[in-house]
């Protein structure tokens, strides 16, 4: 099988030859992997791993003031090109501010543009990007043809508005929002939700196979911001971009990322479309209870523990938590394996290794 149609055979669920494997990787995780294949290439790497068949390819919002004001970062410390406030602190594209931590590894909100809005006249003064400022790659479609004639298949990423919303607004107003002032929930969705479909539909023109859903509405053990305040504000308004999409092009795959416990929303966004559940994070939902409830309507992607196995266990024990998973929810396809979200500096090299090599070694096919 190609890389291509093994992926495309496990969302069929139809068991291919082995499970298709994906992963994303902490910059640390990446020059350890590089140093134990003894290679500068990442691509021989993923080859090594056996993640094969996956390429991004999508639109962006292009910030002409920004891109004005942007610049390397000052100091000695290298950088992407930001406005930088300090050595440590920038500004996006949207006016949101982050401050790096120590040794840049990971890096913390401070502060958004609508932190003050107090009513939707106030939202409504702010510069919000419209699909306008979309740009997509020059020819796009024949590109996206091109990419799957290889064995490749094609994603493309847009941002959950709730992260958006929250980035915008400050984690608390978000949530408040959501209970007492719905005008300023509603005047930000007003224009996020439109430019998040803009960015879709220009994936479903041209082709693209999957579009991924990312950003976190769930908690260990709860919605963050209740399901039914979800299924009344975010569910019609991702029913409509689902919808639009799939009028353009109905074999679009919709992706949904969610860290968390998403199991009250899981109806839900089957109701409305999505088809493939990341990350399953197994301390908050149990895989095999997913694959039995929904199994026959969606294909879990991830699904190994990056809290527990992956950093704190042993080669074992990662590779008999890879082979029981593969065993009691890939028989059937609709399975592809990966870890539960970015694998962290404190993982293991053996344990990645082993969390690959074993996923290689079992056959779909003859676990039924």
């Amino acid at each position: 099988m190609t890389p291509r149609q093994r992926i495309l055979n496990a969302l069929d669920h139809q068991p291919p030859d082995r499970t298709p494997v994906d992963g994303w990787f902490h910059p640390e995780v990446v020059v350890a992997l590089k140093r134990h294949f003894q290679t500068d290439d990442w691509a021989t790497v993923l080859e090594h791993l056996g993640i094969d068949g996956w390429t991004e390819l999508a639109p962006s919002i292009h910030f002409a003031e920004f891109d004005a004001k942007a610049g390397p970062r000052p100091g000695h410390r290298a950088g992407d090109r930001a406005v930088w406030i300090d050595e440590s602190t920038y500004e996006d594209g949207w006016g949101i501010r982050f401050r790096l931590g120590r040794s840049d590894r990971y890096q913390r909100w401070l502060s958004g543009p609508l932190q003050s809005a107090e009513t939707s006249d106030d939202v409504l003064r702010y510069r919000f990007p419209s699909p306008d400022d979309v740009r997509q790659p020059p020819d796009y479609a024949n590109q996206v043809a091109a990419l799957k004639a290889e064995g490749r298949f094609v994603t493309g990423e847009i941002d959950n508005p709730y992260k958006r919303f929250w980035h915008l607004r400050g984690y608390e107003n978000a949530l408040m929002d959501y209970r007492i002032n719905v005008p300023v929930l509603e005047a930000v969705y007003d224009r996020l939700y439109p430019l998040a479909t803009e960015l879709a539909l220009r994936m479903a023109r041209a082709g693209v196979d999957m579009i991924q859903v990312v950003g976190d509405v769930a908690m260990q053990d709860r919605i963050i911001m209740g399901p039914e305040l979800w299924r009344k504000y975010d569910k019609p308004r991702w029913a409509s971009l689902i919808d639009a999409c799939r009028a353009v092009n109905p074999e679009t795959i919709f992706f949904f990322h969610s860290d968390g416990k998403l199991t009250d929303l899981m109806d839900d966004l089957v109701d409305v479309g999505f088809t493939v559940i990341n990350p399953i994070q197994p301390e908050c939902m149990d895989p095999v209870d997913v694959k039995r409830r929904w199994g026959d309507r969606i294909t879990l992607h991830g699904g190994i523990s990056i809290q527990r196995t992956l950093p704190f266990g042993t080669a074992a024990d990662v590779r008999r938590e890879v082979e029981d998973l593969i065993r009691a929810c890939g028989y059937n396809g609709g399975l592809i394996m990966m870890p539960s979200n970015t694998i962290q500096p404190d993982t293991p090299v053996e344990n990645i290794v082993a969390c690959y090599a074993a996923a290689r070694k079992l056959d779909p096919r003859k676990l039924g």
